[in-house]
């Protein structure tokens, strides 16, 4: 996937979530550009609570850690870094039962030097993650714990700093896990769970042969807040 870099992916991302929370009709893009309350809602403020909506949830990562497996991994360091990015899908409430699709995708910064063998000759760049998953959920009360799984991607850079040689992968693969909601007010509810993304192997040309499989997996801490509309 030599041809689509982060700025490509940047603006896909950027492009979704106007699509996702502004498009479809002028009454949900101007819900969406208002800005939420932050204020607590008591229950009496906030009556019954209906998560049936668009979601809408930008998010940043501080600690985006690689773990890279394979033949490989002896050679290189995993990467960590930040990451940014966002969220959108749709929930849909059946009593307490929650049904929901969602997507994400996140922007890296996690890099990643050579160790062992590899110290002083290679560089591991994560370009871009995400997903694209459902989510089964059961409402009690604010809260709602929740399930999710689906479809992972990326991209992944290799590269030799002593001859310049270098290789990207595109990542293909799992994720699951899960976590809890908790509904802070009308406009914002909070977040936070656990998932992991499994990646198949992949083979990196920059690295020695023998030595060029790697098994990428991320574990991602989801804390944060959506917008439902």
């Amino acid at each position: 996937m030599s041809g689509f870099g982060r700025l490509d992916f940047a603006f896909i991302l950027l492009a979704g979530l106007i699509v996702a929370a502004g498009g479809t009709s002028q009454a949900l893009a101007d819900d969406w550009l208002r800005l939420p309350s932050p204020t607590y809602a008591s229950d009496a403020q906030l009556g019954a609570i209906n998560r049936t909506g668009f979601i809408l949830s930008p998010d940043l990562s501080i600690n985006d850690q690689v773990k890279l497996g394979g033949t490989g991994a002896a050679l290189l360091e995993n990467p960590s870094g930040f990451a940014i990015g966002g969220r959108v899908g749709y929930d849909h409430q059946v009593g307490g039962l929650l049904l929901g699709v969602i997507t994400d995708g996140y922007y890296s910064f996690a890099v990643g030097d050579g160790r062992g063998g590899g110290s002083g000759a290679f560089k591991s760049e994560l370009h871009y993650y995400g997903t694209v998953r459902g989510r089964l959920g059961y409402g009690i009360g604010r809260f709602l714990p929740y399930v999710t799984a689906g479809y992972a991607y990326g991209d992944l850079k290799v590269s030799n700093t002593v001859t310049g040689a270098s290789s990207s992968e595109t990542l293909s693969g799992w994720t699951y896990g899960g976590g809890v909601e908790f509904v802070w007010n009308r406009d914002i509810t909070l977040y936070g769970g656990y998932r992991r993304l499994d990646f198949d192997d992949k083979t990196f040309s920059a690295l020695p042969a023998g030595q060029n499989t790697l098994s990428p997996e991320i574990d991602v801490i989801d804390i944060g807040w959506i917008h439902r509309f």
